[in-house]
């Protein structure tokens, strides 16, 4: 046999190992990134929940809560201070999922629905008087507060790359 022949097959045996090498780092890195989506849901879930656990602890906290959001004038000055602890213990969680949104981890489907959620609780009266009076307003994002107000609505998720992890 040819030594020439024998050359060429081991660079074509070579591009195929080659190509069949990229095709399998390519299905990890998708299999990868799907794990890291659901991981994100999964530790907003379980964050969420962890945001309601005090408010459902008792009676009193649960009264706080409903009351609060429906009409928290009627709570007095240190339930209206829970009112608002729990407040921002929930929308933080909810914000996280901005964040996780701008950099890729989160997808539109459920980014929506997170943002809804954040959406819903500033609607409702006690929403409002958080945001106005408690210092709700401060938490926020520019893109948070342009969400809630209706003006924009989300943007696609970008792809993670080297540039977005140096811009921290």
């Amino acid at each position: 046999m040819n030594w020439e022949i024998v050359g060429a097959l081991g660079e074509w045996a070579g591009a195929i190992a080659v190509v069949a090498t990229l095709f399998y780092l390519a299905m990890q890195i998708r299999d990868n990134s799907n794990q890291v989506r659901m991981s994100s849901i999964v530790s907003i879930n379980h964050l969420t929940n962890e945001a309601f656990d005090p408010i459902y602890n008792n009676d009193h906290t649960i009264r706080v809560w409903t009351i609060g959001l429906r009409s928290p004038s009627e709570l007095d000055e240190d339930d209206k201070v829970l009112f608002s602890l729990f407040m921002a213990r929930l929308v933080n969680v909810m914000l996280t999922s901005f964040s996780q949104h701008r950099y890729g981890v989160l997808d539109n489907v459920d980014f929506e629905r997170y943002a809804g959620t954040l959406k819903s609780l500033l609607s409702t009266s006690g929403g409002q008087y958080w945001m106005e009076n408690m210092g709700g307003t401060e938490l926020m994002t520019d893109e948070a507060k342009a969400l809630i107000a209706g003006t924009i609505s989300p943007q696609p998720a970008i792809a993670l790359s080297e540039k977005h992890l140096t811009q921290g």
